[in-house]
């Protein structure tokens, strides 16, 4: 068996680039990751696999049917992006997932990749069917927001889009914002569907993106707690939209 050594390997400088390079991902619409149970949940939901690293040490464990490249256990820990090294460091294309019938969430400049990650698992669990990215949002298929998706990046809908293309987005539905200005709705007393928007915790939603809102819609909360975190707003919210289907 022949074990990768070297950093200089053109497949492992192209999945470190992967790792590291938004844009560079782009050029090649692939992503990396890492986590064997990442890489399985990603073969099961039909995601072209294309490269597959894995340590001297443990590579056996993994199904023969992967395209699989040995390197040696010291090589994968400079590779590896956890503390503790999670098995198999993978690539793949990234995949186009038509968008489903069950409703939709758009976040406008949220940053933080654990909070991307976490908006879109949730997404996946409830049914969601789209999750809308706008503005200088976080890159879904950055490792930090894979790892954060638990795998739901591979099943459900994630697109980028500009602020008209929200405003198209919502297919007639009201735009609303979540923000506690002076048209504020509590959201329990809205009727029908509408596309919500969750902007970051800093900044909240952009100026361009509110231009193009219907309105706006708070979370009621107790206490003298004043805002919650992207990813906590966006599950109580996509809760809300699955209960109303």
């Amino acid at each position: 068996m022949n074990v990768i050594t070297s950093r200089q390997n053109p497949l492992v400088q192209h999945v470190s680039r992967l790792l590291a390079q938004a844009k560079y991902r782009r050029e090649t619409g692939e992503f990396a990751a890492e986590g064997t149970k990442l890489l399985l949940d990603a073969a099961e939901a039909g995601v072209e696999i294309t490269s597959v690293i894995a340590p001297e040490s443990s590579a056996a464990e993994l199904p023969d049917t992967l395209p699989v490249t040995v390197v040696s256990d010291r090589l994968f820990e400079t590779l590896s992006t956890q503390r503790t090294p999670q098995g198999a460091i993978f690539s793949a294309r990234i995949p186009h997932i038509p968008a489903g019938d069950g409703g939709k969430i758009a976040l406008d400049g949220v940053q933080d990749a654990g909070n991307v990650g976490t908006v879109i698992r949730t997404a996946a669990a409830l049914g969601l069917g789209e999750v809308l990215l706008v503005g200088g949002c976080a890159d879904p298929f950055g490792y930090k927001a894979v790892r954060a998706s638990m795998g739901g990046v591979f099943r459900v809908s994630v697109r980028r889009c500009t602020p008209e293309e929200l405003r198209d987005a919502a297919d007639g539905l009201p735009l609303l914002a979540a923000e506690p200005r002076a048209d504020a709705r509590d959201i329990r007393t809205i009727e029908g569907g509408f596309l919500p928007v969750i902007g970051s915790e800093g900044q909240g939603i952009s100026k361009s993106v509110a231009d193009k809102t219907d309105g706006a819609f708070t979370i009621p909360m107790s206490g003298t707690t004043e805002s919650l975190n992207a990813a906590a707003a966006a599950a109580i919210v996509i809760w809300e939209i699955s209960r109303r289907r």
